[in-house]
């Protein structure tokens, strides 16, 4: 099965390519967003904002750690008012974050900035991990550049009362080509497991193989900033994070967990040793102790409940194939187990997905919905004739000690 994971992580603003990078203390250019929500107009610049305290926060309404800086960011706005203007970027579609907004109503101002400027947006405030806060002050100089959870009340206060403040700097600028600067290889790179401690300024990202051109056709997996449990889940096959029992006496939260960089090969027709050779090198280098177990567990069942509304597939012979999102979901010739596997997969439902009755036939299906709106996914899946029942049932879980 070839898979086709849609990240939006560009984001694009109207404004020209010809600024240059951002600096703490200097004055940021008069950005100008063409397209502006929940707000009196229906567009906005810097310099109109100048007077007040402005947090150019860049999200998504894909990125899960962005929705949750939200509530911060909305009481920040309640509490300073007038004084502080918080200004929401997304790369989304104005017709997405209206949605959005009718979901979930907010005292924020959104501006929707597509186009083709977003390279130089983000060398300008160096980010290409979202979400990502940038702080200026009355005047228009750039305070800050980091987390949102970095920008506290008592930050905003000190900026506007015209005192400094020192937050930890964020900077993702990195080559654009992360694994291949970090591990390179070519078709004659002998076999190997390598371990390298964390990428800064790089997003958690992990690769296979799969393609028939590819020199490392199925017998290649590289990761970049992943934790151990992590590293384990893809040594498992790629199990979803709800699939984790861990047994450790003091299990570290998962924000304290170290991450690391790994990049393992397999001899050409050795293909199949790809994940047991990961799981014995894991083994010899790590006290965690990984098994695969049947645990009791709560479970939703994948049921169809009208036949009649399932596409079913054309050209069997065919490879099937995915585009998927949060927020939307295209398969062709797909089992019901792959539409299993998104829901349970980006976290779209809290139990494991299992199918309430085994099944091969393939479907062409596609659907959409609002992740933010209560009950729309469970919308989406009956208009196709499937529905999700709570059940319990044994699953297989990976068991860390």
């Amino acid at each position: 099965m070839k898979k086709l994971l849609i990240f939006w992580l560009g984001l694009l603003l109207s404004t020209p390519a010809s600024h240059a990078q951002a600096i703490l203390g200097q004055l940021a250019p008069n950005l100008r967003f063409n397209t502006v929500l929940n707000g009196s107009q229906p567009s906005l610049t810097l310099a109109q904002l100048r007077g007040k305290v402005v947090l150019l926060e860049f999200w998504a309404t894909y990125c899960g750690p962005c929705l949750t800086a939200m509530p911060h960011l909305q009481e920040l706005q309640r509490q300073f008012g007038e004084r502080l203007q918080v200004v929401a970027i997304s790369p989304d579609s104005p017709a997405r974050l209206g949605r959005f907004l009718q979901a979930r109503p907010s005292n924020l101002l959104f501006a929707s900035v597509v186009g083709a400027a977003s390279d130089s947006l983000q060398q300008l405030f160096s980010y290409q991990i979202i979400p990502h806060s940038v702080l200026l002050d009355a005047a228009g100089r750039v305070v800050a550049s980091t987390e949102p959870q970095f920008i506290t009340a008592q930050v905003i206060a000190r900026v506007l009362k015209g005192q400094a403040i020192n937050l930890p700097l964020k900077q993702d600028v990195v080559s654009r080509n992360a694994i291949a600067t970090y591990f390179p290889a070519t078709a004659a790179t002998p076999p190997r497991f390598l371990m390298q401690p964390a990428l800064r300024g790089v997003a958690s990202m992990t690769r296979s193989y799969p393609q028939d051109s590819s020199a490392f056709h199925n017998r290649r997996l590289t990761a970049l900033n992943i934790a151990l449990p992590e590293l384990y889940r893809l040594a498992y096959g790629g199990l979803p994070y709800g699939r984790t029992l861990d047994l450790r006496p003091a299990a570290p939260t998962s924000s304290k967990l170290p991450l690391y960089c790994l990049d393992i090969i397999v001899p050409k027709g050795q293909e199949a040793s790809l994940l047991p050779t990961m799981r014995q090198e894991l083994a010899a280098r790590f006290d965690l102790r990984a098994t695969l177990e049947p645990r009791p567990r709560s479970v939703y069942l994948l049921r169809v409940a009208d036949a009649r509304k399932l596409p079913p597939a054309t050209g069997f012979e065919k490879p099937s194939s995915e585009a998927a999102s949060v927020g939307t979901y295209q398969g062709a010739n797909v089992t019901l187990a792959e539409v299993a596997d998104y829901l349970e997969g980006f976290g779209l439902v809290e139990l494991p997905v299992l199918l309430a009755t085994p099944t091969t036939t393939r479907y062409n299906l596609e659907f959409s919905y609002q992740q933010e709106k209560p009950g729309d996914l469970l919308r989406a899946l009956a208009d196709l004739g499937l529905t999700l029942e709570k059940a319990e049932r044994p699953v297989e879980m990976l068991v860390l000690r």
